[in-house]
């Protein structure tokens, strides 16, 4: 099932009422949220290490020898 996200700017106070369920445009909201979610930092489904700081930690790399 394809998805897509939308940003609607309304005054402030005339927001529209928007409930799961509700049809837009032939298809159906599953989620809103009230605010930019697009203006917010992605964020990962699961935590990975940094490959660059692996390869450091595991080649013995010590960040208190390192002169910046």
């Amino acid at each position: 099932m394809g998805k897509m996200t939308f940003v609607f700017e309304y005054e402030d106070g005339k927001e529209p009422p928007v409930s799961a369920g509700m049809s837009f445009m032939g298809g159906k909201i599953v989620a809103a949220a009230f605010r930019d979610a697009l203006e917010e930092p992605e964020v990962c489904d699961e935590i990975v290490p940094d490959p660059e700081w692996l390869e450091k930690a595991s080649s013995g790399y010590d960040a208190t020898d390192s002169q910046l």
